[in-house]
């Protein structure tokens, strides 16, 4: 079997960095070069990092030694997404997806409305890209091994909850996938939109975050949760936030609560107060996704709503029609296309700014509540013995 490195030094910000080097009787500087050699230069061992002593490259070569996650399996989509199977170190499985884009791709919380996609739209092969290295694609992370929130429309909750990924298993999920596809981070919009409920694993998030800020802008990198309102705070307070989503899918408690358990918990009531304190920068505005299942919250009473809902809070409105899934979400289906024009159309007439996702790589298992690490649910595994 395969061992796959640790990735732990992944992990580490700058000012980790520069700690562990006063630790170890070196001079600070010596950690910021080592974070720049492989953040910034794309060093994937300590025998790359020329920049130190070579005693110093020795130490952090069996201490901290530096990893990638492996890559067991990819699926590509006709649209050009790659969806990836990672294994970490403890050989739990994981799921990112790489989404090419264009030079003229709207911000990281903003997707391409469905009705303005031509079936002209070229068809790239996994990794291409258009003419020009500052192109911006998409690389949607996972912040879990699964994702115990469980809602209903979400194949991912379906199979089960699992561990919390470190800080360097998500930035070594990034490098992965970049390495595969030939990419850097210069023109890199991440979302956390894979695998898992980041709001509950907060501090990897965050250390991961630590890391991509000093790489990539903070207005191209989004973070989306369910409504886990005790973490709102916690990540309000950061002095480098991110884009904020929010899973909403419904405008009432009783139907949210059908379609995510998580409602029962954390009510609409304290998830919009957490959404209206949320220190929104200017031009920004907190993306609401809301997934449209066909029969159950696609009606223009739905949208009159959801257009109550959402008064007074900087928010557009993202609709992502159900991707479906036969084998997890047995008789759950994407409403027509009339429907979806009809309750988008209510959503703007109430002066709600609102897009439709067109979700990439379906047909790869690679869209919206597609992803899964694994093909059953522990939960509902008989016991032996």
């Amino acid at each position: 079997m395969t061992i796959v490195p640790s990735t732990q030094a992944l992990g580490l910000s700058i000012s980790e960095w520069e700690s562990l080097a006063r630790r170890w009787s070196v001079p600070a500087y010596r950690g910021r070069q080592i974070f720049d050699a492989i953040h910034r230069r794309g060093a994937r061992s300590a025998g790359e990092i020329h920049e130190i002593p070579r005693d110093l490259r020795d130490r952090l070569a069996r201490e901290m030694p530096i990893g990638l996650p492996a890559i067991v399996k990819s699926a590509a989509s006709r649209d050009g997404s790659v969806k990836y199977g990672l294994k970490l170190e403890d050989g739990a499985l994981i799921e990112a997806v790489y989404m090419p884009g264009d030079p003229g791709a709207a911000q990281v919380n903003e997707f391409e409305d469905a009705r303005a996609v031509t079936a002209e739209s070229s068809v790239k092969s996994p990794g291409a890209r258009v003419a020009g290295s500052a192109d911006r694609f998409t690389v949607c992370l996972s912040s879990q091994t699964g994702c115990a929130v469980d809602c209903a429309f979400c194949v991912t909750g379906r199979l089960g909850g699992g561990r919390n990924l470190t800080a360097g298993e998500i930035v070594g999920q990034l490098y992965a996938v970049l390495d595969e596809v030939g990419r850097k981070t210069d023109a890199a919009r991440i979302v956390f939109m894979g695998m898992g409920e980041p709001f509950l694993n907060p501090d990897g998030v965050i250390g991961a975050l630590d890391v991509f800020f000093e790489l990539i802008p903070r207005r191209r990198v989004t973070v989306s949760t369910s409504g886990i309102t005790p973490a709102f705070a916690r990540f309000a307070a950061l002095p480098r936030r991110p884009n904020l989503a929010v899973s909403l899918n419904a405008a009432d408690d009783e139907t949210r609560a059908a379609l995510m358990p998580i409602n029962r918990t954390y009510p609409l009531e304290g998830l919009l107060r957490a959404m209206r304190d949320w220190p929104v920068d200017p031009r920004r505005r907190i993306t609401v996704e809301y997934v449209l299942i066909a029969g159950r919250n696609d009606s223009p009473e739905d949208a009159k709503r959801l257009v109550h809902l959402l008064d007074r809070i900087p928010a557009k409105v993202n609709v992502i029609p159900l991707n479906e899934d036969p084998i997890y979400l047995p008789g759950w289906k994407r409403p027509s296309e009339p429907v979806i024009d009809r309750f988008a159309a209510a959503l703007s007439a109430g002066g709600v700014g609102v897009t439709v996702r067109r979700s990439r790589g379906p047909d790869a298992a690679a869209a919206c509540g597609q992803l899964k690490g694994r093909t059953t649910d522990p939960r509902r595994t008989p016991k032996s013995g």
